[in-house]
């Protein structure tokens, strides 16, 4: 492939896996790919204010599901929750015994008393939790839903009822729940977020602003709310640590996160 590529990449289950930096394989791809001409856009569920530092630094930061996309640290799309999707949201999550963080551009916040709860429930699980502990340790407490701003989307934990309860409940008011590849060890958990914004509704915007026809785009993920972008790129690419759903609606399958899947997806479409 000599054509210049616009390559999509999801975070955690793609680039990083429990809690683990980017390999030195996988970083080696990453600085060749960008070295040979082609554009790097993360596109991750996590909100901008999660993303790791240097992953900041590539060309593109798709965030937060696609309800945040940005060209070179500029704001080209940004959509947010309103006063009553926040309710709505935390009402429905709430009523199921849910733990949930609303994720804002710049912060990420929980209400006050279910964060004090949520700790207290951790203690003498801080080892096998580490993962999960230090992300809900970045929150700010609040006490109502009104002090959260800019909330793009909603992640949450431990849910009494499954995400096809919460997708019955959420349609009519144009939003919908996705499973996180990690739910199996955290009970019914997944993210909130607005129907008509994904990662591929940003891919097809990206390309659009970029003027890179849709054929020329990659994207490589690894959990459900990837199998939009997967759809959506000209060659989309599960990871072989991937649910069978996700592979099943990829072109290709690479290799797993911890086998450097990345590296050997970038080897065999020629973008090092």
């Amino acid at each position: 492939m000599n054509c210049k590529k616009l390559v999509f990449l999801d975070i955690d289950g793609t680039l990083l896996y429990e809690g683990r930096p980017i390999s030195e394989k996988t970083a080696q791809a990453l600085r060749q790919a960008k070295d040979n001409g082609h554009y790097l856009c993360i596109c991750t569920g996590r909100a901008y204010s999660e993303t790791p530092e240097e992953m900041k630094e590539f060309d593109g930061v798709i965030s937060a599901a696609g309800a945040c996309v940005m060209w070179k640290k500029e704001v080209l799309l940004a959509e947010y929750f309103s006063e009553e999707e926040k309710k709505l949201a935390a009402g429905l999550l709430e009523d199921i015994g849910a733990v949930y963080i609303m994720e804002g551009f710049e912060n990420l916040y929980m209400k006050k008393e279910i964060r004090e709860r949520f700790f207290r429930e951790m203690e003498g699980r801080e080892e096998q939790e580490k993962f999960l502990l230090s992300f809900f340790l970045k929150t700010l407490p609040r006490t109502s839903i009104r002090e959260m701003d800019k909330v793009h989307k909603c992640s949450f934990f431990y849910a009494e009822k499954d995400n096809n309860w919460l997708k019955e409940n959420l349609k009519k008011w144009g939003m919908t729940a996705t499973t996180f590849s990690q739910s199996e060890t955290r009970g019914n958990s997944g993210e909130i977020t607005k129907t008509a914004f994904t990662k591929g509704t940003a891919v097809r915007y990206l390309s659009g602003y970029l003027g890179v026809p849709i054929e020329d785009t990659i994207a490589i993920g690894d959990s459900e709310n990837d199998l939009e972008m997967i759809r959506a790129a000209g060659i989309g690419i599960a990871m072989g640590n991937s649910s069978d759903y996700v592979k099943e609606a990829a072109d290709d399958v690479t290799k797993s996160v911890a086998e450097d899947g990345v590296y050997h997806a970038f080897r065999k479409y020629g973008l090092i």
